[in-house]
């Protein structure tokens, strides 16, 4: 298939992005693990650029790098010297190193326990033959990972946009809507960042208006 935004058979107001495994679209979103492994490798020498970075990458650009070292900056793992290389840039350098890539928002704030919610609710979808968000609430959850009711409605809601599941009966005064996946595209779940991001495909989903102003579950 070629590279390019269609429309969605299962839902005309989404478009996909079709971009074949390894492409760059798919690498920006995982490419954050290989910037940090290459910042504590640096700063094991002394300050890095962000240039230093991206010379060491074969995708990152120096926007994606810049972009990370400020959340990292706000949650504490790198400091941001005082003094500046030749040339003017800045120096950086990681003071909480650690073996994996911390999973920031762009405030800093830790975004790992959004994408723990939404595999599990993926993974309790891929073991019913239907649900509603009550029941996905409940079979998802974990002493570790607390689902709400509201947070799983939000994630069926945008699945079943995305054309993912399939409606097998509406939601009506005191009876919740129920739901079946119709799109079992692999073991990880799609995930909502700013777009609908399914890891199994490639595919990026893109809403026209309703991912607008939605932040991770």
């Amino acid at each position: 298939m070629n590279k390019g935004i269609i429309n969605n058979r299962q839902n005309p107001t989404a478009r996909v992005l079709h971009r074949p495994v390894g492409s760059r679209a798919r690498s920006r979103l995982n490419q954050r693990p290989h910037m940090w492994q290459v910042m504590c490798n640096l700063s094991r020498s002394g300050p890095f650029t962000i240039a230093d970075v991206v010379g060491r990458l074969n995708s990152a650009t120096a926007d994606s790098v810049r972009k990370y070292l400020r959340a990292l900056l706000a949650a504490g793992y790198v400091h941001r010297q005082d003094n500046r290389a030749a040339g003017g840039s800045v120096l950086w350098q990681v003071v909480r190193p650690q073996a994996q890539a911390p999973r920031l928002r762009r405030d800093g704030a830790a975004s790992s326990d959004a994408g723990r919610g939404q595999q599990h609710l993926w993974n309790a979808m891929r073991r019913l033959k239907s649900f509603d968000y009550h029941e996905l609430a409940a079979l998802a959850s974990t002493e570790e990972v607390r689902i709400s009711p509201a947070t799983a409605q939000r994630y069926i809601g945008l699945l079943h946009r995305a054309g993912y599941l399939q409606e097998v009966q509406r939601p009506r005064p005191r009876h919740r809507g129920r739901y079946r996946l119709k799109l079992n595209t692999g073991p990880r779940a799609p995930r909502i960042i700013r777009t609908l991001h399914d890891p199994n495909t490639g595919d990026v989903i893109i809403g026209e208006e309703w991912l607008k102003g939605e932040d991770a579950a």
